[in-house]
């Protein structure tokens, strides 16, 4: 970004940190089997998806929004992959 000379870059980093801050809590919801942090990381993502169609479309340039949207998009196939690897563990009835 810094090449492009971006004067938004922080509004790119913020949305990509909160798609890795859910990964993160996913990732440790599934590893402890506390269903409280892996639905909380599903809302975080959630929160970061609807800031990114209201508000990071319209502010960003195009470059940034092609960056966030890829960096979002493989994110969410890491999550999707953590939850169909490990659903074994995700379906024990004996969760906190």
């Amino acid at each position: 970004m810094d090449i492009t000379k971006s004067t938004q870059s922080y509004k790119l980093g913020l949305s990509i940190l909160w798609g890795v801050c859910a990964l993160i809590l996913i990732a440790l919801g599934i590893w402890k089997k506390k269903k409280h942090l892996r639905i909380g990381a599903i809302a975080l993502f959630g929160v970061t998806l609807v800031k990114l169609f209201f508000y990071d479309i319209s502010h960003l340039d195009t470059i940034a929004k092609t960056i966030v949207f890829v960096a979002l998009g493989i994110l969410l196939l890491i999550i999707s992959f953590l939850y169909n690897k490990y659903k074994h563990i995700i379906s024990d009835g004996n969760e906190n």
